[in-house]
């Protein structure tokens, strides 16, 4: 017979399982993005992407970037943690030349739609960066680590060498004095 506890615990872990499943269908149904909805036919796709980055080439996570097709369809979207971004727009053959601006802060830059209407299968892109370039490690950084790193390697094993030299001369003395 199941205690009164077991019940308890059935019903919440049935009751959660409810939410998990009414969730999930609702995700299922409404949850997709823009993106993946933007996602049928090639020639119909037009990805624009970049990079937001502060003065000195940092990347800036979470800036909000705004878009705009002159046909008046608006778009945002937020960067990751490496300041990248993307948004797909649903144009078609005859947006060919088309301005789309794109906004960071009040910096506003403008793109003309560019791709080949007879290729209808690559992808049609463009990229538009805000901030100073990304900073790239310099080489001595490299060759440091490097050198530090047959550094610790090199003292490591001398270390390894010196405490079996070390072992060695204890057994040869142990072994002279049980001989006299």
């Amino acid at each position: 017979m199941a205690s009164y506890l077991d019940i308890k615990i059935r019903d919440l872990w049935a009751g959660i399982l409810t939410n998990i499943f009414i969730f999930a269908f609702f995700f299922s149904l409404f949850g997709f993005s823009e993106s993946v909805l933007a996602t049928h036919e090639a020639d119909h796709r037009y990805l624009v992407s970049g990079y937001v980055r502060d003065g000195v080439g940092v990347a800036i996570e979470d800036a909000t970037v705004h878009l705009e097709h002159k046909g008046g369809e608006k778009k945002k979207v937020n960067t990751n943690g490496s300041g990248y971004y993307e948004i797909l727009f649903h144009l078609h053959n005859d947006n060919l030349g088309d301005e789309i601006i794109v906004r960071y802060k009040d910096v506003e830059k403008k793109i003309k739609v560019f791709f080949d209407a007879e290729d209808a299968v690559s992808t049609r892109s463009d990229a538009v960066d805000f901030g100073a370039d990304a900073k790239e490690t310099e080489g001595w950084v490299y060759l440091t680590s490097v050198s530090f790193f047959l550094v610790f390697v090199a003292f490591y094993i001398a270390v390894k060498k010196m405490k079996k030299k070390k072992k060695a001369i204890t057994r040869k003395e142990k072994r002279s004095r049980k001989q006299k």
